[in-house]
């Protein structure tokens, strides 16, 4: 069983409501040291009473208390399926190049395949939902039929990685009922989310199907047959109690340390270096936060200044992790940070001296075939980033990572040539240099219509390779208006930030936006689908009105052209959505119109008004949160980008008019992704003392070790993949994140959630 302090658990009752059968000195400003019994000046923010050292710095050893969410109970059944009941719902197809459909037929569970594919999982069917224990003993049944001869396979296996099994079995089949039944032992490490599957592709080492046919299941159960040598089945990690930003802070930023534990009264900070008290206050009142579904409370450190290492020892629940307090603490993680979009490049070789183990040949370079053409004929479509995890390129995410980038430059001037792609050193910023790369793949993405093609990538979704080792067919996606209007919008940003640096390059991406544009004037706004064939990330946005005011705004900025103008004004009187995400991107249009020169001035000034009534109610809403962001209990897959998007955002507004509160409030939303969070990860991989180690990234799950610099998703109050679903039951929202590469919805990365954090990284530089 598993072990939770009492405090936590008290706190996080909730989260248990089920059972799964399975097995005294401070700094002053110039530096010299004092007593510390006066009391600190805090910010207005965080008020706390005077505060009085007792000397009472006890840390309190809480009583363990045992928790049976995960209890192994000997003679369970975990999966338990007769079909007569519904239970068939439970029951998940996947295809892999193979066809079939699933019925259930008087009491039994039909899988009627007309393509077996070319590989074992060509057609499959899985189930999740239970959990397995290292040392525990269990009996996988079930009984089979076929309507002609052959062999399927069922396993016990990993939901991820390398999805080995952990006991599996092949079964020759036909037309006679039989009954299966196979006793085996957890060998390996408890799993509280595996995966029963059973293969009925093409099995290697056998003879092809290639007729029709029926496989009849019933009776499916796994039991525990024997539970005395069953270990305890860990879920995700109690999360440290005192929250502090392990990168650090400036001298003169605000810095607040947020405890959850209701008991906490004091803090002090120490230097680590010299294991000396150099601060002491009290904290303030308790706060309920939703997204935490508990009491917290803050406590303010901005009066210490001194740089220096440090930590948070709060009576009497602890220590924080360390952080640093001086200049420049941000230079390695913001270099990480960027290469992470070369890393994650495609179609070229990566240099071993920049990208480490991650180096690797050309990946994706031979011909793509475009999906519904009479052709057989392929098109060169290499380059670009890969999106996330796994391999896909998608022009709709990739148009706003790009914008990211050129808006870094643009608001900031940041020129850095140095950062260390293998363009350093040409004489173009580097942020500008790897947007490039991006945007001359988006030009293969272009047909001569006009229109852009949505997305290539394969069928299906990549195996766990590396990227040299896919080598399936790669497929380009049809056209999408909302491809379309992105490649226009972003193109027109682009022929505007280089100009100065190539005025050829940027003559064709102002040619490219126009051509795009004149494509979906002529178009009905309509949302992709994935072909029937395809089942990679679909990014299927239905809503276009935004896409649209994008594009028409960017036009209209580099050009005048009143054909856009009038397109920009339509597209502000219809309905349209603001945000910086993939599907809601108003805001750029919003914000590139608030701050553009020679425009139309009633447009600008009703961009304006827009622009800082939407900053002034996040700031509104930040203010009134415990840990500063405008969530409420919204963390949805890629809650993290929200946060990053929020932070970017209000940086966005100040450029636009100057408030302090802005930045301030950005540098919140920056001190949360590095640990001023709920869980107190920082989600930057590599950094920190606690980040994610296991990343749904399959470069690091093959070489088994995690990229640096990638802003993971975060906590997924939905819990929208197997493994979150089995471990974070009944979670807070902002609590719902595990570090496994199985959690998909938790631990993915996209170049889209580090776009963002390299533009408020760079505004806060």
């Amino acid at each position: 069983m598993r072990r939770f302090k009492k405090a936590t658990a008290l706190a996080m009752a909730f989260a248990m409501t089920f059972s799964m059968a399975a097995c005294g000195k401070k700094t002053g400003d110039d530096g010299s040291t004092g007593d510390t019994e006066a009391v600190v000046e805090t910010t207005e923010e965080i008020t706390t009473e005077a505060f009085v050292d007792d000397g009472d710095w006890t840390i309190t050893e809480e009583e363990i208390v045992e928790n049976d969410r995960f209890t192994t109970v000997e003679g369970a059944e975990l999966i338990g399926l007769d079909f007569e009941d519904g239970s068939a719902g439970k029951i998940t197809t996947y295809v892999n190049g193979g066809s079939f459909d699933m019925a259930v037929e008087e009491g039994e569970l039909a899988c009627n395949i007309t393509n077996t594919g070319a590989v074992e999982h060509g057609c499959q069917i899985y189930l999740d939902g239970f959990t397995m224990a290292q040392g525990c003993v269990y009996t996988m049944a079930f009984d089979v039929r076929s309507t002609l001869e052959r062999e399927v396979e069922w396993r016990v296996q990993i939901n991820g990685g390398d999805y080995h099994a952990y006991a599996k079995d092949r079964v020759k089949v036909g037309p006679e009922s039989q009954h299966v039944s196979y006793e085996f032992t957890m060998e390996e490490n408890s799993d509280p989310a595996p995966r029963f599957v059973v293969n009925m592709g093409a099995l290697e080492g056998t003879d092809p199907v290639a007729e029709a046919h029926s496989i009849y299941f019933d009776n499916i159960s796994l039991s525990v047959t024997d539970s005395s040598n069953a270990q305890i089945i860990e879920g995700a990690p109690l999360p440290i109690k005192v929250k502090v930003n392990q990168i650090g802070y400036a001298p003169d930023d605000v810095k607040t340390v947020i405890t959850t534990s209701k008991d906490d009264n004091k803090f002090k900070i120490v230097d680590v270096d010299t294991d000396e008290v150099v601060y002491m206050q009290g904290y303030g009142d308790l706060i309920y936060d939703a997204s935490v579904a508990s009491n917290v409370k803050q406590g303010d450190f901005t009066a210490l200044k001194t740089p220096g290492r440090y930590k948070v020892i709060s009576a009497p629940s602890g220590e924080s992790y360390e952080f640093s307090i001086g200049d420049g603490l941000y230079d390695d993680i913001y270099r990480d940070v960027v290469l992470m979009l070369y890393r994650q490049r495609c179609g070229t070789a990566l240099d071993e001296s920049i990208a480490g183990d991650f180096a690797h040949e050309a990946c994706h370079a031979d011909g793509a075939v475009v999906y519904g053409s009479a052709s057989s004929a392929t098109v060169d479509v290499s380059g670009g980033w890969h999106d996330a995890g796994d391999y896909g390129r998608y022009v709709v995410p990739g148009a706003k990572t790009v914008q990211d980038l050129l808006l870094a430059y643009e608001d900031y001037g940041y020129a850095a040539d140095d950062i260390g792609i293998p363009e350093s050193g040409n004489g173009t910023p580097d942020l500008l240099d790897e947007a490039r790369y991006e945007l001359e793949w988006m030009f293969k993405m272009q047909t001569e219509d006009g229109g852009v093609y949505h997305k290539v990538t394969g069928d299906v979704f990549p195996e766990t390779v590396l990227a040299v080792d896919e080598t399936a067919q790669m497929i380009v996606s049809p056209v999408s208006y909302a491809a379309t209007a992105d490649f226009a919008a972003v193109m027109a940003k682009a022929s505007v930030v280089y100009k100065e640096f190539d005025g050829d390059f940027a003559a064709k991406c102002g040619e490219a936006a126009a051509k795009a544009f004149d494509y979906i004037s002529k178009e009905t706004p309509t949302g992709f689908e994935n072909p029937e064939e395809i089942v990679t990330g679909e990014y299927p946005d239905s809503v276009l009105g935004d896409e649209t005011l994008w594009s028409a705004a960017e036009l209209y900025i580099t050009t005048k052209d009143a054909k856009y103008l009038d397109a920009l004004k339509a597209a502000l009187d219809a309905n349209y959505q603001l945000g910086l995400g993939w599907a809601t991107i108003g805001s750029y249009a919003i914000y590139d119109l608030a701050k553009a020169e020679g425009i139309d001035a009633d447009v600008q000034a009703a961009a304006k008004e827009k622009l800082l009534a939407k900053a002034d109610e996040m700031l509104g809403k930040c203010e009134k949160e415990a840990f500063f962001m405008c969530q409420a209990t919204s963390y949805p897959w890629g809650s993290n980008m929200s946060i990053a998007n929020n932070g970017m955002f209000l940086l966005m507004a100040n450029n636009i008019s100057e408030n302090p509160k802005y930045v301030e409030y950005a540098k919140k939303h920056r001190d949360y992704i590095f640990g001023v969070n709920g869980t107190g990860y920082c989600y930057v991989t590599g950094y920190g003392t606690l980040s994610p180690e296991h990343t749904h990234h399959r470069p690091s799950q093959v070489l088994g070790k995690t990229m640096p610099g990638m802003l993971v998703g975060g906590p997924d109050g939905n819990l929208e993949d197997p493994y979150a679903a089995a471990v974070l039951f009944g979670y807070a929202p902002a609590l719902a994140y595990v570090d496994n590469e199985q959690s998909f919805s938790c631990n993915e990365i996209t170049i889209y959630w580090n776009s963002p954090l390299i533009y408020l990284l760079t505004g806060l530089k």
